[in-house]
């Protein structure tokens, strides 16, 4: 399998990786982006991120409503 990595830096915690297959189709990424999303969502939840302003919770909130319209 031919493989896609994607390295995205993340400052003073060394870099996130994301291996992806070479051949993705449009679907398939709308729906990498939403699982994507979400989950980042749910991490920095976890991680005491909801501590927020309203402009990033409201902004949050649009982007899930978008993904689900993706659907």
């Amino acid at each position: 399998m031919n493989a896609r990595q994607m390295t995205f830096p993340l400052p003073g915690n060394g870099p996130a990786v994301l291996t992806l297959p070479q051949a993705l189709p449009p679907e398939a990424l709308r729906e990498l982006e939403h699982s994507l999303t979400v989950a980042l969502h749910d991490l920095q939840r976890e991680t005491g991120g909801d501590a927020l302003e309203p402009g990033q919770i409201e902004y949050a909130s649009w982007l899930q409503r978008l993904a689900a319209m993706a659907h």
